[in-house]
């Protein structure tokens, strides 16, 4: 891949942010005095991609902070990992969130809203859903507000998070770059499955369809980038926000997954889906499809990593499946590993990690063009259509069955894997992040 070259013009002087061989990307100056290198403020909640976007920005020299909330280096996360299995399980997790690559003096990590929903789990008043939600992203907010922008010209926000933050960073002249990590569509496809099949877990009500679409239509007109990650999502963009089609960057992500140079050596028979919500990652069609090729491949151990719901867990339908329960990264690595193939027959996603994760093990895919995943049908495995049980039965049977396919499906992935890097990821998003900054500037003079 060649670097990936950006110019941002700034009067006479300009920025020019340069791909280099290693890990880091470098910011040149050309031209000009006193030309003020841009700086990126990263948010988000969660160690989502395992805080790979700042890390990025960091490495690139631009990031101006990482605005999150509970993790490792914040008071609750420190007394986590102080206590171990002692802690309670709601606080363990909060252990595991390591924030790797960025200086502690750039991590401003908040405690306020878990401690809230703490306290209104012990008083039987905690909120679910997107209420839920909306309450986490005033409180955040609110403490982020305090924070400033740290000097940053760009504010890199995910989907509709921290609305009320989002707003007052624009007043202050700041440029929003969104990463929108899921189809805005997401809800409305999900309201029409769970019209299909009302006895199946996590079905959303109308409330919850109004306020995505409310947020996401908000943010939309609020950005000025929207990073989509994949053809599906800007699909998405473009169908629900139209006016914002000039907005859309497409930027794969990558995999944070490092397999130290293992590579993917099959146990027959056995198909890995990783995820916790099943009726958006299609899980009931996977259960129905497993129970058909049972007949014909004895040997089937269709592994379902995540936790779910005992609804989930315990339906009839999922009778043939092999609940493993939320695992550790060393435990998915293996899974990764073993696996003969890799099943997402997903109704939604933004580009899900752990198709890009089985690729980097070598593990061949059986995916829908709904998972965001740039993968050839053929080449890295299989796409298929959504919502069908008939090709997914199809496509894992010959999955399963054909051997050589396999193993040249298996071999594709590992040649695909290095576009997955941290690095090439690096290469795409930099500059589509940074492009904000020169729009804004064209566009005010």
């Amino acid at each position: 891949m060649n670097p990936i070259r950006h110019n941002l013009n700034e009067q006479s002087a300009s920025l020019k942010i340069v791909a280099s061989s290693g890990l880091t990307l470098e910011v040149e100056h050309q031209g000009g005095r006193g030309v003020k290198k841009p700086l990126v403020l990263a948010c988000q909640h969660g160690a989502r991609r395992r805080y790979a976007v700042p890390r990025m920005l960091e490495q690139a020299g631009v990031l101006a902070a990482l605005y999150t909330d509970s993790s490792r280096h914040s008071p609750l996360g420190k007394c986590a990992a102080l206590f171990g299995e002692r802690a309670p399980k709601v606080m363990r997790r909060l252990a595991g969130r390591e924030i790797k690559g960025i200086p502690p003096e750039k991590i401003f990590s908040s405690d306020a809203y878990n401690l809230y929903e703490m306290g209104q789990a012990l008083l039987g008043t905690q909120k679910t859903g997107i209420l839920r939600l909306q309450q986490r992203y005033e409180m955040v907010s609110k403490t982020m507000k305090k924070w400033g922008l740290q000097g940053a010209d760009v504010v890199y926000t995910m989907y509709h998070e921290n609305l009320d933050f989002v707003r007052w960073a624009k007043a202050q002249g700041a440029v929003i770059v969104v990463d929108v990590f899921i189809g805005p569509q997401t809800y409305a496809v999900l309201a029409e499955e769970a019209a299909a099949f009302p006895d199946w877990y996590e079905c959303p009500d109308e409330r919850v369809v109004h306020e995505d679409d409310r947020m996401w239509r908000e943010v939309a007109e609020l950005a000025d980038v929207l990073i989509c990650p994949s053809e599906w999502v800007a699909e998405g963009v473009r169908t629900m926000s139209p006016a914002a089609t000039e907005k859309i960057r497409i930027v794969p992500y990558g995999c944070s997954i490092d397999f130290a140079e293992k590579t993917n050596s099959p146990v027959s028979g056995r198909v890995l889906f990783a995820g916790g919500y099943a009726l958006r990652k299609g899980l009931r069609y996977l259960a129905q499809a497993a129970t058909q090729l049972k007949a014909s491949i004895p040997n089937l151990d269709v592994r379902v990593a995540g936790m779910l719901p005992s609804e989930v867990v315990n339906h009839p339908i999922c009778k043939d499946l092999n609940f493993l329960g939320k695992l550790s990264s060393d435990e998915m690595k293996q899974e990764y590993l073993s696996a003969d193939c890799f099943a997402l027959p997903t109704l939604s996603e933004g580009f899900a990690g752990v198709v890009a994760e089985a690729i980097g093990a070598g593990c061949p895919v059986v995916v829908t063009r709904e998972s965001g995943s740039p993968i050839e049908d053929g080449r890295e495995g299989l796409v298929v259509p959504s919502r069908q049980v008939e090709p997914l039965v199809s496509a894992l049977q010959r999955m399963l069955t054909d051997r050589n396919f396999r193993d040249q499906c298996s071999a594709s992935c590992l040649e695909t894997a290095d576009m997955f890097t941290e690095l090439r990821w690096a290469e795409r998003l930099i500059p589509a992040v940074l492009e904000g900054v020169s729009t804004t500037e064209n566009s005010s003079t």
